[in-house]
């Protein structure tokens, strides 16, 4: 089958590791795929034998709306899902992009406009990912805030305007109505990339668990430089808010560090913090640390969790912030906001780190998945697609 791979919305290249693994296994198979990508550059940076082709997906470049974000409605308005001549505009681009490259079948990452353009054209769907980028159609209008009191009303209304354009655009282009968000998201059936815990929504929210199948070329194993104190391995790029915060902490600690960060520190670091610009291999190095700092990414944070480490987090998305707390839920890693200043972050660092509550904890989980085999998972997740795209 000729596939296209799509990801529209969300920076970095945690979205190319997640398709990456089962495109390449795909591609094992005798797939042609295609993958338009947000950014090409990133993808062709990251991956060399995972597509046949990388092209770029359609992109709104419009204004979104602002306020709070209470519902996956609201966060793919950010893919042009707020207006429907908008929309409109972009689901052609998406049908055109189709005719040029003619799939068979569309798998859709963070891509919620090609989900919509293949409802459209009668092109079969399937979705992968993490529970935030790929919903179970029931979570759709569930609250992305679940620590905070939002009414029923208050959510569907946030729902509202999203379910009205895809009604609209179904009613435009002349296809099957939909109901609205829920009702195209159940259209596609779901491969949810995640464990219980890793589940933005939740534990059991997604259904099935292929598991946390995350991954790029991270092979980097610096030595660890000599210090006093517990070993810290650091997953956070130097251009975030709040990494020299990190960074000042770590090094009053004189605790020996591995810093991973794609950009370049804009201080001197102490010898005591290693920096490198390649990824760190986190099953290997990762095991060797007693805490692992993060800003709650994806990929880092599901990698981590197979080690049993403990976790202190410093998300800076909303993305971030709802795995940052499902995980402190299940007691694996705790939240510290950099805003706080370098000796807030500092005491949050010895806290977790001997923390026999976190580490007991996050050893139990990481013993829960000892037996994970993630090529038994790669073949079982590409059947199982494979017979979801062929119908």
């Amino acid at each position: 089958m000729r596939l296209l791979a799509a990801w529209e919305l969300g920076l970095g290249y945690g979205h190319v590791a997640t398709l990456a693994p089962v495109c390449r296994a795909l591609r094992g198979h005798g797939h042609r795929l295609t993958l338009a990508a947000r950014t090409p550059a990133t993808a062709r940076l990251l991956e060399h034998d995972s597509f046949d082709a990388i092209v770029r997906s359609p992109r709104y470049t419009g204004r979104v709306p602002a306020g709070e974000t209470l519902t996956y409605g609201q966060v793919i308005a950010a893919g042009g899902l707020v207006d429907t001549a908008q929309t409109i505009a972009l689901i052609g681009q998406w049908l055109r992009l189709f005719e040029r490259i003619g799939p068979d079948a569309l798998i859709a990452e963070h891509a919620p406009m090609s989900l919509l353009a293949a409802h459209v054209a009668g092109l079969p769907a399937v979705r992968l990912g993490s529970g935030f980028v790929a919903p179970s159609a029931r979570s759709a209008g569930a609250s992305l805030l679940p620590w905070a009191a939002h009414s029923e009303a208050a959510l569907a209304a946030a729902q509202r305007p999203a379910d009205r354009i895809v009604r609209e655009v179904c009613r435009h282009y002349g296809v099957p109505l939909l109901g609205g968000l829920s009702e195209l998201l159940m259209q596609a059936p779901l491969h949810s990339l995640a464990w219980a815990e890793l589940d933005h929504y939740g534990p059991g929210a997604s259904g099935f668990y292929y598991g946390p199948l995350v991954g790029i070329a991270a092979d980097a194993r610096p030595e660890w430089p000599k210090g006093d104190g517990p070993r810290a391995l650091v997953y956070l790029p130097f251009d975030r808010p709040g990494s020299l915060v990190v960074a000042r902490a770590l090094a009053a600690l004189r605790w020996p560090v591995l810093w991973h960060s794609a950009s370049a520190p804009a201080i001197e670091l102490p010898a005591t913090i290693r920096y490198s610009p390649e990824p760190i291999d986190l099953g290997t190095t990762g095991r060797e640390a007693a805490i692992y700092v993060g800003r709650g990414g994806y990929g880092g944070s599901a990698a981590m969790l197979g080690t049993g480490v403990p976790q202190l987090l410093l998300p800076d998305t909303l993305e971030s912030l709802l795995l940052t707390y499902r995980l402190s839920l299940a007691g694996v890693a705790h939240s510290q906001a950099a805003s706080a200043g370098v000796q807030a972050v500092g005491e949050a660092l010895c806290r977790v780190a001997r923390s026999d509550a976190i580490r007991e904890r996050a050893a139990a989980v990481a013993g829960r998945y000892a037996d994970y085999s993630v090529a038994a998972m790669t073949d079982l997740v590409t059947q199982d697609m494979t017979i979801a795209m062929r119908g």
